[in-house]
């Protein structure tokens, strides 16, 4: 009897180390590479903040640097973009290797306090698409300045 408990312990613990690992690659300040759009190859995508939502289930919030957009209301480029919510499985499906750490992340307070504050008011969620989709989405989406 002992040895069958012995075993469903091992079996157990076997079991959890596998689901966590697989279902969490992603630790705050990994810096992962990702099926990137066309021209943007060396861009990455650095891990902020991980949380989780009843509805939309585990977010990651993510940095992206090294892309090329045009900014649609004052043309300028945009090498990066400070903050981005993804869910855990369309960030899954981007990333291709992680490249390194962060020991230290930038700052993405305010794009944060803004996403936060208009998920608490039913007025966001997070990406299910990935991150180049994403990418390509914003540069198409109905911009406006803020006042």
């Amino acid at each position: 009897m002992q040895r069958f408990k012995n075993l469903l312990l091992i079996c157990g613990l076997l079991f959890t180390g596998s689901a966590l690992s697989a279902a969490e690659p992603f630790k705050v300040g990994d810096i992962w590479s990702y099926q990137t759009r066309p021209g943007e190859s060396t861009s990455t995508l650095t891990i902020l903040k991980i949380e989780q939502y009843p509805d939309l289930g585990q977010v990651v919030h993510i940095r992206v640097d090294g892309i090329h957009l045009i900014n649609p209301l004052k043309g300028n480029q945009i090498s990066d973009i400070p903050h981005l919510p993804f869910r855990a499985g369309a960030l899954q499906q981007s990333v291709t290797q992680q490249v390194g750490h962060a020991e230290q992340t930038a700052d993405f307070s305010e794009g944060y306090t803004v996403w936060k504050s208009a998920y608490d008011a039913g007025k966001a969620g997070a990406f299910k698409t990935s991150v180049a989709q994403t990418l390509d989405d914003l540069l198409g989406g109905d911009w406006e300045e803020s006042r």
